[in-house]
C-alpha cells in the first residue's frame, strides 16, 4: 500500500512537468512573434543626457523625467563611429544628445549630438 501512495505522489510532479514542457514550444513561438512584430515596428527618438559612454554603450538620463535612466548598447551599424568617438574623448557628463531606439528595446540605432571638449 505504502508503495502505490509513494508511486502516486512521484508520478503525480512528474506529469505536470512533463505537461509544461509541452506547453513550452508554442510559447516560445509566440514570443518569437512578438519579437518580430517589435522589430519592424518604427524606431522612437528620445532626447537624453549623458551620464557615462563606455566603449560599447552610453548610459542616459531622460531630460522629460529625471529618474528615467537608460544603457544603450551600440548597433552594428554605429559601433565603429561611436567607439572613433569615444577614442577622441566621446561624450562628456551633461551632453545633450537624441537617440533612436526600439520601443522597449536597449540598442541605440542612432545617436545624435554635440560631444564637449574632454576635461
Amino acid at each position: 500500500m505504502r508503495s502505490r501512495q509513494f508511486a502516486f505522489a512521484l508520478a503525480v510532479p512528474v506529469v505536470l512537468f512533463a505537461a509544461s514542457l509541452a506547453g513550452f514550444p508554442a510559447a516560445a513561438r509566440a514570443q518569437s512573434a512578438t519579437a518580430q512584430s517589435s522589430s519592424s515596428t518604427k524606431p522612437v527618438k528620445g532626447r537624453f543626457i549623458v551620464l557615462h559612454m563606455l566603449y560599447n554603450s552610453i548610459q542616459v538620463q531622460a531630460i522629460a523625467n529625471e529618474r528615467e535612466i537608460h544603457t544603450f548598447a551600440y548597433s552594428d551599424q554605429i559601433r565603429d563611429k561611436m567607439q572613433k568617438l569615444f577614442d577622441a574623448g566621446g561624450y562628456q557628463y551633461g551632453d545633450k544628445v537624441e537617440i533612436w531606439y526600439q520601443p522597449g528595446g536597449d540598442v541605440a540605432l542612432k545617436i545624435k549630438g554635440r560631444p564637449s571638449k574632454p576635461i
